[in-house]
C-alpha cells in the first residue's frame, strides 16, 4: 500500500485546506496537552486494488515558529468503514478513527484523537473535505476509474499495458519525499 501526502501532491492547497490549531496554556487545554501549534497532515492510499476509503492523518507539533515540527499522532480514520472487504475485517475488531500502533504516539496522543474527533464530528465541511481529498488524489495519481468504481475524466496516457500513469505533479512530489528521507539520514 502506498501511501500520499495529500499536501505533498497539492502544495498550494496548504494555504487554504491545510488544518491547524493552536493551543496555548490558558486556553483550558486539558494538563496533559502541551501548548503549541499542531498540525494535521493528510495521507492517502493509492493502491488501485484497495478501496479502503481512508485517510492517515499525522500530527505535527511545533512547539514555536523557530522549531521543525515533530510527529506527535497518527491517526487512521474511515469514513465507510464497509468499502473493502480487508479493511472491514479489521474495523471490526478496532473502532475507527484510532490511534494507529504502527506510527510514534505521544503520551497525549488520545487527548488529540478526543479533539480530531470531536472536530470531525462539528465540522462536516472538514469531514467531507477529507473525501474530496481522497478522490483528488486517486483522480491525481491516474488510478483508471473501472479499477474502484468512482468516474474519473477519460485520460489519453491510460494504457493497460503501463499501469496507471504517473504525472509530472506526481513524479515532483515524489522526489521531494526522497529528497527529504535522504536529509533526515
Amino acid at each position: 500500500m502506498e501511501l500520499l501526502g495529500y499536501f505533498d501532491v497539492f502544495p498550494d492547497k496548504t494555504r487554504t485546506e491545510l488544518r491547524t490549531v493552536t493551543f496555548t496554556r490558558d486556553s483550558g487545554i486539558r494538563d496533559v496537552l502541551v501548548g503549541g501549534t499542531f498540525i494535521f497532515t493528510e495521507y492517502f492510499c493509492t493502491d488501485p486494488a484497495c478501496h479502503c476509503e481512508r485517510v492517515l492523518v499525522k500530527v505535527l507539533r511545533a512547539a514555536s515558529e523557530e522549531a521543525r515540527p515533530e510527529e506527535v499522532a497518527t491517526i487512521s480514520y474511515s469514513w465507510n468503514p464497509d468499502s473493502d472487504a480487508i479493511w472491514s475485517k479489521v474495523n471490526s475488531k478496532v473502532s475507527t478513527p484510532f490511534l494507529d500502533p504502527f506510527h510514534r504516539q505521544a503520551p497525549y496522543a488520545e487527548d488529540l484523537l478526543d479533539f480530531w474527533m470531536t472536530m470531525i464530528e462539528r465540522d462536516k465541511a472538514y469531514a467531507l473535505r477529507l473525501q474530496r481529498h481522497y478522490d483528488e488524489i486517486r483522480a491525481e495519481v491516474g488510478t483508471p476509474a473501472e479499477t474502484w468504481g468512482r468516474p474519473q475524466p477519460p485520460s489519453d496516457a491510460d494504457d493497460a499495458t503501463t499501469g496507471p500513469p504517473r504525472t509530472k505533479r506526481m513524479r515532483k512530489a515524489r522526489k521531494q519525499l526522497l529528497a527529504r528521507a535522504r536529509r533526515r539520514r
